[in-house]
Parts: structure tokens; C-alpha cells; sequence
């Protein structure tokens, strides 16, 4: 039996790509130890939202607590790393192949501001929970806008 690989996509428009894992299909193929690029696996994501808080939840099963990066800003949220591959020695044949390794990235916009200094990020059971503590509307920072000479015009 041959090597089989199944892929999920909800990206559409993406034509260079699709040519690329086009190409990088047929070499896995013919050898799947070889690669033209680092494929990028995105994370299956859902994100909650509470009074105070967005909560995002990363399905990451296999990826190893110190593999994961966060950078958060105001309005947005990217969660990278890497999940090794298990390779097995000798003679074996891959029957199917559906799970992605190597890089990982997700890169989430935010419907509201958060406060970067009080994110929490806890994984455990495969699963990254990332707790974004929002900026209340009354603590936002509104400027006013000033005339020519300074003062105020309404």
C-alpha cells in the first residue's frame, strides 16, 4: 500500500500554496523524508468570549510545553513553535499520514483590546488555553483634539 496524505483547508485563494504542496506531495511520495520547504500547520482554534475576558483555545496535542512561543499585542495574538516528528527505524511504510510536524503558527486578531501584562497561558492535555484579560472602554486612552493655539475646540 502507498503512502496516503489527507489534508483539511479552509484557506481558499491561495494558489502559490497549493502549487507548492502540490509539488511537496509528489516528492513525499516518492520519499517522504524529503522535502522542498517546512510545511506551517495551523492549529485548530476556537475563541470565547466573556464581560472581561477572550479566551483562546489551541488544540496542540503532541507539542511540547517549551515548543510554544506567544506574542500579544493590543488587538492581536500569534502562537508559534514546532512539533517534532516521530520517526520509527528500519523497514517501515506509512500506511497514512494525517498528522501535521514541524512549524506551527496562528495569528489571531482580536474583536477587543487587551491588556498585554496580564495575559495567562496554561497547557495541559495537548490543549493551550490563553486567557486575555480586556481593556475596559472607561480605561482606554481617548486624546483630545486640539485647535491651532492649544486650546480646546469643541
Amino acid at each position: 500500500m502507498g503512502y496516503i496524505k489527507i489534508k483539511f483547508r479552509n484557506d481558499s485563494g491561495k494558489f502559490e500554496q497549493e502549487i507548492q504542496d502540490v509539488l511537496d506531495d509528489m516528492f513525499h511520495i516518492a520519499s517522504p523524508a524529503f522535502t522542498l520547504c517546512e510545511h506551517i500547520w495551523r492549529p485548530h482554534t476556537d475563541i470565547y468570549e466573556t464581560p472581561d475576558l477572550i479566551i483562546v483555545l489551541l488544540d496542540l496535542a503532541g507539542v511540547a510545553k517549551d515548543d510554544i512561543r506567544l506574542e500579544v499585542s493590543r488587538k492581536s495574538i500569534k502562537i508559534f513553535g514546532k512539533r517534532d516528528q516521530h520517526y520509527l527505524a528500519g523497514t517501515t511504510r506509512y500506511h497514512l499520514a494525517e498528522i501535521p510536524y514541524g512549524y506551527f503558527e496562528k495569528h489571531l486578531a482580536l474583536h477587543a483590546p487587551v491588556d498585554a501584562d496580564t495575559v495567562q497561558a496554561i497547557y495541559a492535555n495537548g490543549l493551550l488555553e490563553v486567557r486575555l484579560g480586556k481593556i475596559p472602554a472607561e480605561r482606554e486612552r481617548r486624546i483630545p483634539v486640539m485647535g491651532p493655539r492649544g486650546g480646546n475646540n469643541p
